[in-house]
């Protein structure tokens, strides 16, 4: 079955489109309309896409602004020998207690003005880690002050006095509790002949 028959078929006697009887024009009149009106209507052409270039993604960090703290320095020193005291109640030492000293740096040669005696808690820079590092003393001793108080990472008994990159240190009760105690005034004349060898 032909097309034609299918539609005759299906739409019979209706009209479905109707052709206009073509409009008859001089031949004259032909040539203007063509010059006005352009056979052949060209169509524009979009000029061509840019290309895309993705461009590769940053990602911004933003950190929390930390406040700048100043750092304190470990006070100047002016000895090879730094001796540390804790008493949280007064700056400077009992007198008992700086006689007591005095004599114990005696017996091994040395003396309270040949050192650089300091009090833990009234200390403005507690980080001692410069002082070290730059060498500036030869010897540390701390009476009562364990050594991660002052930022040093080393593992110290009391009472052994240990050498680290040459300088020795020893770690030892307060002073007032070895005053009090036989015992531990041996351990610390056994550790400071060790420390300070007569030549």
């Amino acid at each position: 079955m032909s097309s034609a028959a299918l539609f005759q078929i299906l739409y019979q006697n209706e009209t479905l489109f109707q052709l206009q009887e073509e409009l008859i024009v001089p031949v004259q009149e032909k040539e203007i309309i063509s010059e006005i009106i352009p056979a052949k209507i060209e169509t524009p052409v979009a000029p061509p896409a840019p290309e895309v270039i993705p461009q590769p993604v940053v990602k911004t960090v933003i950190e929390p602004v930390r406040p700048i703290v100043p750092t304190v320095q470990f006070p100047v020193l002016n000895h090879k020998v730094l001796i540390l005291i804790d008493e949280p109640k007064q700056k400077d030492m009992l007198v008992s207690e700086a006689l007591f000293l005095d004599n114990i740096l005696k017996a091994v040669g040395q003396s309270s003005e040949n050192a650089d005696i300091l009090n833990f808690s009234f200390l403005p820079g507690q980080d001692a880690r410069n002082v070290f590092a730059e060498k500036r003393v030869n010897y540390f001793i701390t009476f009562g002050v364990p050594l991660i108080k002052l930022r040093l990472d080393l593992l110290l008994p009391p009472y052994t006095p240990k050498q680290v990159e040459g300088i020795w240190f020893l770690l030892t009760d307060p002073l007032a509790v070895i005053e009090a105690d036989v015992a531990l005034k041996k351990k610390l004349w056994t550790a400071l002949k060790q420390m300070f060898p007569k030549t």
